[in-house]
């Protein structure tokens, strides 16, 4: 879940530790090629309780850091906490609206607390800022899946289809052939298409599917 940070910002910046004091200041002094070392140590032992106090600590000290968001998120949310997951998330985003991960890690913790439907929003953003984000697709086409069955599926697949058949044989294979094999070309094909659609056609799209979200 965070092997992915390294390389998500300049790893020599240093955070200023004017006005702090004591550990503090010592903590500030860290590089953030530091902080994320040691969050990937934490997250690798499975020591969640570790990981939520070291991205606390980062986050007193550069609390603009959207890495240090991301962390506590993804703590939270292994420990069960969903609510405190997904404020956390949503200040990444504040500080990072472009972040699909946190958009996606979001998305879940709003799915696995009972929100199905802003967590396809959340998806959907992540999808609509990167077309090439397959795990954001993937993720939305499941939870649309998961929450409308296979019925509120093959009504909305009717409904593409009417409007245009591409874009319903795109969504089945999202949200159905590759919910069910996990086969990446399936994927792979299916946002090929996404790609090369405007952006008026993926809002058509999605204003069909979410219609009766």
């Amino acid at each position: 879940m965070l092997s992915c940070l390294a390389c998500s910002g300049p790893v020599a910046a240093v955070t200023q530790t004017f006005g702090l004091g004591g550990g503090q200041a010592a903590l500030a002094a860290r590089s953030q090629g530091e902080w994320v070392r040691q969050a990937q140590t934490l997250e690798k032992r499975g020591d969640w309780s570790g990981l939520l106090a070291w991205g606390q600590a980062w986050a007193q000290v550069d609390a603009r850091n959207p890495l240090a968001w991301f962390v506590q998120g993804s703590a939270l949310s292994e420990l069960g906490r969903y609510p405190e997951a997904i404020a956390a998330y949503q200040q990444n985003v504040r500080i990072a609206p472009g972040d699909v991960y946190a958009r996606n890690n979001l998305g879940n913790a709003l799915r696995d607390s009972g929100r199905p439907r802003e967590a396809m929003q959340a998806y959907r953003a992540a999808v609509e800022i990167n077309p090439d984000y397959i795990q954001g697709w993937h993720n939305l086409g499941l939870t649309f899946y998961l929450t409308r069955g296979q019925a509120g599926v093959a009504q909305a697949l009717q409904k593409l289809q009417a409007t245009d058949p591409v874009l319903a044989d795109v969504w089945r294979r999202l949200a159905i052939d590759y919910s069910i094999t996990r086969d990446e070309r399936v994927a792979h094909e299916a946002v090929r298409v996404l790609r090369g659609l405007s952006t008026a056609e993926r809002a058509r799209m999605f204003g069909i599917l979410f219609a009766e979200s």
